[in-house]
């Protein structure tokens, strides 16, 4: 007993030695100023629709069957049409500001809600909804597919 508790402890000390004197990996130029670590993004095929939002698929694909998290970029001004979706969508608003109306009118009195960067939004299954940008705004979306867009005719 006496044997194995000191090879425990030496072997302890050891790999503490060794994680101490193992260097970085990362190069002095990949790290900011303020020693922020860099954002990533991986290798991944996106788009760049139409309407100005870009979307970079991070893992799988909304239109495929399982779990999916692209990384939506808006420009100032983007505005969808009212719509809902067959599942939830989970939404991490990173830089910027995301306006949010839960209903399925333009002219409805409801007052939007605002998140900004670092805010988490679930928009459940088959709620209406659409949203609006005055700012360019990256946000990571994730949920499970397949995950289409349903659209609501505008009433006004």
């Amino acid at each position: 007993m006496k044997n194995q508790i000191t090879l425990l402890l030496f072997t302890a000390g050891t790999l503490l030695l060794s994680c101490n004197n193992k260097k970085s990996t990362i190069s002095s130029d990949v790290v900011s100023q303020d020693n922020s670590a860099p954002m990533l993004i991986p290798e991944s095929a996106d788009t760049l629709l139409d309407n100005g939002r870009r979307n970079i698929f991070l893992v799988n694909r909304r239109e495929n069957k399982g779990y999916f998290v692209e990384r939506a970029i808006f420009p100032a001004g983007y505005k969808s049409n009212p719509h809902t979706h067959p599942g939830n969508l989970n939404i991490t608003v990173i830089t910027g500001t995301f306006h949010l109306a839960l209903n399925d009118n333009y002219d409805s009195p409801t007052k939007p809600l605002l998140y900004g960067p670092g805010s988490f939004v679930i928009i459940p299954t088959g709620v209406p909804h659409f949203e609006w940008f005055t700012e360019k705004t990256v946000m990571d979306i994730s949920g499970i597919g397949p995950l289409k867009t349903v659209h609501i005719p505008i009433i006004h």
